[in-house]
């Protein structure tokens, strides 16, 4: 067996690596953890996505099972590192069943736009 020299061995490397890297994105590994929350699947199928109105996700989930709603307050760093308060903001959160086997969604408006999606793990 031929020694490899130091520039092989460490082109050998490489592509070991690469390779271990394609096979996670084959795998989509990466890929479904990034964009889990950015997409949910409504009990009748039909897809929403963050960014979407209010009125958007209602013609396409139907009514949550429950909403809440509050002001929250919004915030700003000031030049001089201090945070103040600039204004207020409505928060709501709907909750939708989403059929049997499967956790509920918790979707988060600010100012009518879907900002987050979450799955409940608790009832």
């Amino acid at each position: 067996m031929a020694k490899l020299s130091g520039a092989s061995l460490a082109l050998r490397h490489r592509a070991a690596a690469l390779a271990s890297v394609v096979a996670l994105c084959a795998a989509g590994s990466w890929f479904t953890e990034a964009y889990a929350d950015d997409t949910l699947r409504c009990r009748n199928g039909r897809l929403i996505n963050v960014g979407m109105t209010s009125a958007e996700v209602s013609s396409r989930c139907g009514e949550p099972k429950s909403r809440t709603q509050e002001e929250i307050p919004v915030r700003a760093r000031t030049p001089n590192g201090n945070v103040i308060q600039t204004g207020t903001t409505i928060a709501e959160r709907w909750i939708y069943q989403r059929g049997q086997g499967q956790f509920d969604a918790q979707l988060t408006f600010e100012d009518g736009k879907l900002v987050r999606i979450d799955l409940l793990t608790t009832p």
